[in-house]
C-alpha cells in the first residue's frame, strides 16, 4: 500500500474565502502553464479549470482550443469546510486516486490540508507516479495557492 500525501499550509484568509479561492477561482492561481494536460500535451497553457459546485460534478479542464479534459468529480463541496475530488488527470476514471482539502480556522487564518490518497487504483504504477505528486502538491499549494491567499485582502 502506497501512503498518501499530506500537505498543510496556513494562509491569512478566512476559511470561506481560502475554499472560494480554491474552488470556484481556481484558475486564478493554479500553474495552467505547467501543470494541466495542455501544458503536458500540447506545451500551451489551458485556458482555464472548472470545479462545479455539486458533488458528483466533473472537474475539467479547458484547453487552448476549448476543447475540455476531465481531471476527476466532486465528492465533497461543504463550503468553508471541505472539498475533496476523484483524480485521474490524463488517465481513466478507472485509475482515479482522490484529493480531500480541509480549511480549518485558527488564529492566524487558515490552515489548510491536502490529502492525496488512493494510490492503490494506479497499480505498478503508483509508486512512481506518487513520487512525481510530492513535490507538484509542495508548489501547486505552498507556492502558487499560499502566494494567492497573500494577495488577497482579508475582509476587517
Amino acid at each position: 500500500m502506497t501512503d498518501p500525501i499530506v500537505k498543510t499550509v496556513t494562509v491569512p484568509l478566512p476559511s470561506d474565502r481560502a475554499f472560494t479561492l480554491f474552488t470556484r477561482d481556481i484558475a486564478e492561481w493554479w500553474p495552467l502553464d505547467s501543470h494541466s494536460l495542455s501544458a503536458q500535451e500540447e506545451g500551451q497553457p489551458a485556458r482555464s479549470v472548472d470545479i462545479p459546485a455539486e458533488v458528483g460534478g466533473e472537474v475539467r479542464e479547458t484547453r487552448p482550443d476549448g476543447s475540455t479534459a476531465p481531471w476527476g468529480r466532486v465528492t465533497d463541496y461543504t463550503p468553508g469546510i471541505r472539498f475533496g475530488m476523484t483524480w485521474h488527470v490524463g488517465r481513466s476514471e478507472a485509475q482515479a486516486s482522490h484529493v480531500s482539502v480541509d480549511f480549518v480556522a485558527v488564529a492566524d487564518g487558515t490552515r489548510v490540508t491536502l490529502v492525496h490518497s488512493g494510490w492503490q487504483a494506479l497499480g505498478t504504477e503508483a509508486t512512481a507516479i506518487r513520487a512525481g505528486y510530492v513535490t507538484g502538491w509542495d508548489y501547486v499549494l505552498h507556492i502558487r495557492f499560499a502566494r494567492a491567499c497573500g494577495r488577497m485582502p482579508v475582509p476587517a
